[in-house]
């Protein structure tokens, strides 16, 4: 290993998922999830994009598809990131929402 590696690699710790996100691509998925990313992986950056913002957060999204080491954001990783930020915000407004409206209903119906 070379003196200036990176910290994380001298860890040998997986800090931001991006290895498993490389193992998910060699076809090691079992769960649900890890099936739909490995799809994801194998259709492009689109899919995997949206895979990934529903998964995880914007910022390790926008790690895990970022090309090359690290020079500063590029235009590509800037939209691939509000891109993800958009599509996982939107994803939780709704998840909460729907929770929200789920208890108010569930307390209509119990408190009449």
């Amino acid at each position: 290993m070379s003196p200036d590696a990176p910290v994380l690699r001298l860890s040998k710790r997986d800090w931001l998922g991006i290895e498993a996100v490389k193992q998910f691509r060699d076809g090691e998925a079992t769960t649900r999830w890890r099936r739909l990313l490995a799809w994801a992986l194998a259709k492009g950056d689109i899919p995997t994009c949206v895979v990934l913002s529903l998964y995880t957060d914007p910022f390790i999204t926008t790690a895990c598809l970022r090309r090359g080491a690290f020079q500063g954001m590029t235009r590509r990783d800037w939209r691939i990131f509000f891109a993800s930020w958009f599509i996982a915000n939107g994803w939780w407004a709704l998840a909460c929402f729907g929770g929200v409206k789920l208890l108010s209903s569930l307390w209509k119906l119990v408190h009449g």
